[in-house]
C-alpha cells in the first residue's frame, strides 16, 4: 500500500488489485471496486493498469484487470 498526500491537507492511500470477470473489462473493473468497497472506506478514484485475457480451447475465458484504487484517510478528528 502506498500513500499520498495531498495540497490541503488531506491524506490518500492506494491498493493495487486485480479485478476478474468472464464477461468483459468493465466488468473486471467493478468486480475489483466492489470488492474493495467491502472492507475499505472512502474509496475515491480508480486507475486502470494491464488489462490480461486467460484463453481456454481458442476463446477468451476470464479478462483480468489490474486496479488501483485511491482512497482517503479517515483520522480521528475528521
Amino acid at each position: 500500500m502506498y500513500y499520498a498526500v495531498c495540497r490541503f491537507g488531506m491524506v490518500y492511500k492506494y491498493i493495487d488489485i486485480v479485478g476478474t470477470s468472464p464477461n468483459g473489462v468493465d466488468e473486471a473493473v467493478k468486480n475489483a471496486i466492489d470488492e474493495a468497497a467491502k472492507t475499505v472506506k472512502n474509496l475515491k478514484w480508480a486507475e486502470l493498469g494491464r488489462t490480461t485475457v486467460r484463453i481456454e480451447e481458442q476463446k477468451i475465458q476470464e479478462y483480468q484487470t489490474e486496479v488501483r484504487i485511491g482512497f482517503r484517510i479517515e483520522r480521528d478528528n475528521d
